[in-house]
């Protein structure tokens, strides 16, 4: 068995955060901050008494045979990993998850669902946060604080998984939503921007500033971060505006309710497995329009530091590759979202709403499920909205009874 803990056992993944912007803006550097991070990382394991398993690129796979070993090697990795000076100023930040599992043993290798079970908790994550599943944090509830994050459906995981986020002195405690879909319905907190907070326009707008006082050298450099600045803004207003327009209480009651279902319902697996995506895609999205407005108070800070074009290109890739992980991630989410995911305003018709341009008019089919017609004209919406109700009072007579089919009120949250 090579020396490797056997029976139940807690495994530790890592990966480092946003590792292919990193490769380009470091580019021959990398190949170092690569070593320094599996050295500390290593260290950690070893003082904790685990086996490293595995390690791929920026990833790594280690075992411990109890659980409270393998949290206090993450705790301190993850304080070794924030104090570490790393090159050009860089933050290299590392997400963690760990699980407790009885995992099968072949030689030098685990085999079985709990390894890929832990590993999917680890890409939940963000870069600083350490994840622990409903079994590590049982285990080591006594001995560490932890934050309830809720129920989430992991990629390839068969049922929803209760996650926590390990809280200790030292390490960041507030991160974005989790990189999975919610499991339970929920009230969502839009992101607002903060009046008297620096923003990524006040920023290009205080470089704009400089430039008459800067050396000539470095002039074009830092005319391109403020360029880059003013197209980042531009995508956060569109993600925000986009995020506006989607109801996120609704989406989560349609997925919850498919989940439901798709106990004896194949065609419910499948609508919920496509709204899992949608979820999904906005929980994303939100994650990726944080990181960007977050480099606003990194701007704030290094303005006026600020003496090379080196530094200068590498706040600038930075910028322009979180604007475009924002772009891409509004773009899935658009191409995903079903017209039934955002909000519809009322309009003095009953029954009759607006969703952009186009009338809609949600119902309630025979089966019990939502749905909604999209129409170019309000008489195209009235027409359709009273053949409705034609053949909902047709088929009550023909039944003598009530009936499933009707019209859906979308400010009540269900059938009228």
């Amino acid at each position: 068995m090579n020396g490797l803990p056997t029976g139940t056992v807690t495994m530790l993944f890592t990966d480092i955060e946003g590792s292919t912007p990193l490769v380009h803006r470091l580019e021959g550097r990398y190949a170092a901050v690569l070593a320094d991070y599996r050295r500390l990382l290593r260290s950690a394991v070893s003082e904790a008494g685990g086996h490293e398993v595995e390690c791929r690129a920026d990833e790594l796979f280690a075992v411990f045979q109890g659980a409270r070993e393998g949290v206090a090697a993450a705790v301190s990795a993850q304080r070794m990993l924030s104090a570490h000076s790393w090159p050009g100023e860089e933050s290299v930040r590392v997400r963690m998850g760990l699980h407790t599992g009885e995992p099968a043993v072949e030689g030098a290798v685990y085999l079985g669902f709990d390894v890929h079970r832990a590993a999917r908790i680890c890409a939940a994550g963000h870069g600083g946060q350490i994840l622990l599943s409903q079994s590590t944090r049982d285990l080591v509830a006594e001995q560490f604080d932890t934050r309830d994050l809720g129920a989430h459906v992991l990629a390839g995981v068969d049922r929803p998984e209760r996650i926590f986020q390990l809280l200790a002195a030292e390490l960041r405690t507030e991160f974005p939503p989790l990189r999975a879909g919610s499991a339970e319905p929920r009230r969502r907190r839009l992101p607002r921007r903060h009046a008297g907070r620096p923003t990524l326009t006040d920023g290009a707008w205080k470089i704009r500033s400089l430039l008459p006082e800067t050396a000539p050298a470095l002039q074009q450099p830092l005319a391109e971060l403020g360029a880059a600045l003013f197209t980042a803004d531009r995508a956060l207003t569109g993600a925000d505006q986009f995020l506006a327009r989607v109801d996120h209480e609704r989406l989560a009651r349609r997925l919850a309710e498919q989940r439901n279902l798709g106990v004896s319902s194949e065609r419910a697996r499948a609508q919920a497995a496509s709204l899992e995506k949608s979820a999904a895609s906005v929980e994303v999205l939100l994650d990726r329009r944080q990181t960007l407005a977050g480099l606003s108070g990194d701007l704030a800070d290094k303005l006026g530091t600020l003496r090379t074009g080196g530094e200068i290109v590498s706040l600038r890739d930075r910028v322009e590759a979180a604007t475009k992980e924002v772009d891409d991630a509004l773009t899935l989410a658009a191409q995903v979202l079903d017209p039934m995911s955002y909000k519809l305003t009322r309009t003095r018709h009953r029954g009759i709403y607006r969703s952009g341009r186009n009338y809609v008019v949600p119902y309630v089919d025979d089966r019990g499920t939502e749905r909604q017609r999209e129409f170019e004209t309000w008489t195209e919406a009235r027409d359709f909205r009273s053949s409705l109700r034609t053949a909902q009072k047709a088929q009550k007579n023909y039944t003598g009874g009530s009936t499933k089919f009707g019209e859906y009120d979308a400010g009540a949250g269900g059938p009228s």
